[in-house]
């Protein structure tokens, strides 16, 4: 059986229809995603990791505009840590392109202490208390405990009809069954099927501006300190506003628009 090493360090079976399927997923034609999967296959060796796997992937996919910054995207929002924007605010982004109403940061007296709640929410009449677990090395997963403690601070707030935990990595077996027994909604990077975190970035084409390869980290920072986190925010504004905001020259910022149109797949 061939065999793949994961940034956890744990073992799996190699399967290429997952990394087939991801690449379709990331708008790339049929036929640049059979000609990626044939070349992983030529590099494959048993037990390469997972992270060879994906820059020869990332490398192949550049073949399409846009492609490879989408393919990428759980790098990206990774990145957003380092580049010091917090997980939960754009969380509450896409929250807000799904129609619901959000506040970030939010501090609110339970039976006998205070609560720092991430995210509050509302959408049809029901209010949401959102926790936000984030993390910014690949193979890292949120733990039973994290499901736990965010109920336990549902119950103890108990103002919201919902509880809700989000995370940029995947969710251990455990927390997501114990969550079904409780009600607890989870977001995670591949759960729920078709609701996910992956899935709501996609849908939307709400990929953080961590996705641009074209600008630095001192540019991201300008950006992110003038609240634009969504790659698509910066189609709101206008070559001169960018400009002013950044101190690129108008050349340079209209390289970055014509990047953030191929990973939002504009013509």
């Amino acid at each position: 059986m061939q065999q793949v090493t994961k940034a956890s360090g744990n073992i799996e079976p190699f399967n290429s229809d997952k990394i087939y399927y991801s690449i379709l997923s990331a708008g790339a034609s049929k036929s640049l995603a059979i000609e990626t999967i044939n070349i992983v296959k030529k590099k494959y060796y048993k037990g390469i990791s997972t992270q060879e796997i994906l820059d020869v992937v990332l490398k192949n996919l550049k073949k399409e505009k846009g492609v490879a910054q989408r393919y990428d995207l759980k790098r990206a929002i990774m990145n957003l840590g380092p580049s010091g924007f917090p997980f939960e605010e754009y969380f509450a982004r896409i929250l807000n392109n799904y129609d619901y109403n959000t506040k970030v940061n939010n501090y609110i007296k339970g039976k006998r202490i205070t609560h720092e709640i991430d995210i509050v929410a509302k959408k049809h009449n029901l209010s949401y208390m959102i926790e936000c677990k984030y993390h910014n090395e690949a193979g890292i997963q949120t733990k039973l405990h994290v499901a736990m403690y965010t109920y336990a601070r549902f119950l103890d707030v108990s103002k919201f009809d919902v509880p809700w935990l989000a995370t940029n990595t995947k969710c251990v077996n455990e927390a997501e069954e114990y969550a079904k027994g409780i009600n607890l909604k989870i977001t995670s990077w591949n759960y729920p099927k078709r609701e996910s975190l992956r899935d709501l970035i996609e849908k939307k084409d709400l990929y953080p501006i961590t996705s641009i390869k074209y600008i630095d980290e001192k540019i991201k920072e300008k950006l992110f300190s003038a609240n634009i986190v969504l790659a698509k925010d910066l189609l709101g504004y206008t070559t001169k506003e960018l400009v002013l905001q950044t101190g690129l020259k108008e050349k340079e910022i209209n390289t970055i628009l014509n990047e953030v149109k191929e990973i939002c797949g504009i013509k």
